[in-house]
């Protein structure tokens, strides 16, 4: 991640001068990461069954796509953080987690990992 921030700081040339490409930048990154975001959480509910392990390594895996948002500062969705709530949650506290997000979310994921809701 240091490697990320480093990277992310270090600035020379032209593009110095040219605030514009900046904000271009910005605006296109924004874009790949919501599309990036939003197909990657299409293909995660895509899932017909999660073993607990494979439940961990998921949660894992998101945390992991988070934490490089938040590196290039910018904001995970709303949808990628309820699936790595509902996945973190034992399955006897998965009602009460589940409470307040999407039902249609809540129930694909109960099912992906057999749990009863």
């Amino acid at each position: 991640m240091a490697t990320v921030h480093m990277a992310l700081s270090v600035r020379k040339g032209p593009r110095d001068e040219l605030p514009e490409l900046d904000n271009m930048a910005d605006s296109w990154l924004g874009s790949v990461a919501r599309a990036t975001m939003q197909t990657y959480c299409d293909a995660v509910l895509q899932i017909p069954e999660l073993t607990p392990h494979s439940t961990k390594q998921l949660a894992t895996d998101i945390d992991y796509l988070i934490n490089v948002m938040d590196a290039l500062g910018l904001q995970p969705s709303r949808t990628l953080h309820n699936i790595v709530m509902l996945l973190k949650a034992k399955p006897e506290d998965y009602r009460q987690v589940s409470k307040g997000l999407p039902r249609r979310l809540a129930t694909t994921v109960a099912a992906m990992r057999g749990v009863d809701y």
